[in-house]
């Protein structure tokens, strides 16, 4: 498939995400996991942070490389060569929205094809919102998040904890 880009602001990382990832990274001969910066939005990791997360996570993938970028997702792949970007697709109300990115971004970049990646069932429901929320109140979201990702959560909600008293 040659490259691929999987954009997204992965704040943080989930074990959904990785199953996208491990899966693009079998059909594609590169892979770039594309962290948006995204100035519209307050994340909750830096994209430092998440560019580390995600490159420790990424490391048993030889295939799979990992870049923030700010701009257009079309501008990005243009910049690196990829002719696919990945989608990943949770439920359908998912659908509409991926859709119509798909069609701008191909609008923008003729020649730029959207592959659209079903989360494997057990992954579905998860989103780094709901992961943040639970870690947030102390929930164990070791099952949904890797190890690594799970420490940073737990250091982050610390930190606050303590900027409150």
């Amino acid at each position: 498939m040659g490259i691929a880009v999987y954009p997204g602001s992965f704040d943080p990382v989930t074990n959904g995400h990785l199953d996208i990832i491990k899966r693009a990274a079998r059909i594609s001969d590169s892979l770039i996991v594309a962290v948006l910066i995204n100035s519209a939005k307050k994340p909750f990791f830096t994209t430092e942070e998440r560019v580390e997360m995600l490159r420790e996570c990424c490391a048993p993938f030889k295939n799979v490389t990992v870049e923030s970028f700010d701009g257009l997702t079309v501008d990005f792949a243009k910049k690196h060569h990829a002719s696919v970007l990945v989608r990943g697709l949770r439920a359908v109300s998912d659908f509409e929205n991926e859709l119509q990115l798909a069609q701008i971004n191909h609008a923008l970049m003729p020649g730029i094809e959207t592959v659209f990646l079903t989360t494997g069932l057990r992954w579905g429901y998860l989103s780094s919102t709901v992961v943040k929320e639970a870690a947030r109140y102390g929930s164990d979201v070791s099952r949904f998040v890797p190890h690594n990702v799970e420490l940073k959560l737990k250091a982050r909600f610390e930190e606050l904890k303590g900027e409150v008293k």
